[in-house]
């Protein structure tokens, strides 16, 4: 028989979880009908409310709960990479535990892949959020379909369906400060779309903060495209090219018409441009740097606290 895991990361969610679980019971209930097994795996990433405890006590009385808490807070990414880890299923599904992507939709991506799809996408056609949260999305997810992988859903996704085969690229590759989503579909398995509404967060207070959204955006736009980098060479051409053509004129009039070289204020403004535009490069090669020294310490990408039903 076939095996389903379903990966919940958790953080900060105790008003969501008395929800969630049941809904996702019920879920693995259904998949039996479907001639299929399940798990469902929750990670708690170093949530510092009642997470945990909620999650103990669903585990202590379905041995299909299993539960991994993480010493600290990782990411989401670290956090998915512990569960699939521990993943046993030949398809592993990925759901936030807030509720807004419908778990009933679960079924459907099942079924979809049970016809012989790698990948079974959940893509946004609408988002219930503030008009902030959608603003930065269609931002960030109009970029990496742009310059990293162009068949990204234009609403892009975090709840995904995937095989095996998918699994093993992921968990062989262990990236660090990368974007799961984005490798799920950067592995060229062909993926199927199953459109849907993202609902508005109906209890807790997100914890996903413009800080983590921004470095998110940096570290998907190192991992995924050369733009930062090509960016930084088309500047470096284009203010050497002015500086040239600005200096011969500069020494043509000075030579032929005597024109006196002055401006000591435009001076400074061109050394203040000229200095900040070498700091911004010098930022992007220190951010790719920092992640090539991240890589190479070989650290763990997360430690176990404790596990439950593994």
């Amino acid at each position: 028989m076939a095996k389903l895991s379903i990966l919940v990361p958790v953080y900060f969610n105790e008003n969501n979880l008395p929800t969630t679980i049941p809904t996702l019971q019920g879920i693995l209930k259904n998949l039996s009908e479907m001639g299929m097994d399940g798990e469902l795996i929750c990670i708690d990433d170093g949530s510092r409310d009642q997470s945990f405890e909620i999650l103990k006590g669903f585990a202590a009385q379905d041995q299909q709960i299993k539960v991994i808490r993480l010493v600290k807070n990782v990411g989401a990414h670290t956090a998915l990479l512990a569960g699939m880890d521990h993943a046993s299923g030949e398809a592993i599904a990925i759901i936030m535990a807030d509720l807004q992507d419908p778990p009933e939709l679960l079924l459907d991506m099942v079924r979809s892949w049970q016809k012989g799809s790698k990948i079974v996408i959940a893509a946004r056609t609408e988002r219930e959020d503030r008009l902030i949260d959608r603003l930065f999305a269609g931002i960030f997810w109009s970029f990496m379909r742009k310059f990293a992988v162009k068949n990204m859903p234009r609403g892009g996704f975090d709840y995904v369906l995937f095989d095996q085969a998918v699994k093993e690229v992921l968990v062989k590759t262990r990236e660090r400060n990368s974007h799961l989503m984005v490798q799920i579909l950067h592995t060229g398995f062909s993926a199927d779309i199953i459109p849907y509404t993202r609902r508005k967060r109906k209890a807790g207070k997100s914890k996903w903060t413009f800080a983590k959204k921004l470095k998110l955006f940096i570290d998907s736009a190192i991992a995924f495209s050369n733009i930062p980098v090509r960016t930084m060479s088309v500047l470096g051409f284009v203010t050497a090219f002015v500086g040239f053509t600005f200096a011969t004129l500069i020494v043509l009039r000075r030579l032929f018409f005597g024109t006196p070289v002055i401006g000591w204020t435009s001076l400074i403004v061109i050394i203040l441009m000229l200095g900040g535009i070498q700091m911004l490069m010098l930022g992007v090669i220190g951010e790719y740097l920092w992640r090539i020294f991240d890589d190479t310490r070989n650290r763990p990408l997360y430690v176990a606290a404790e596990k439950i039903n593994l």
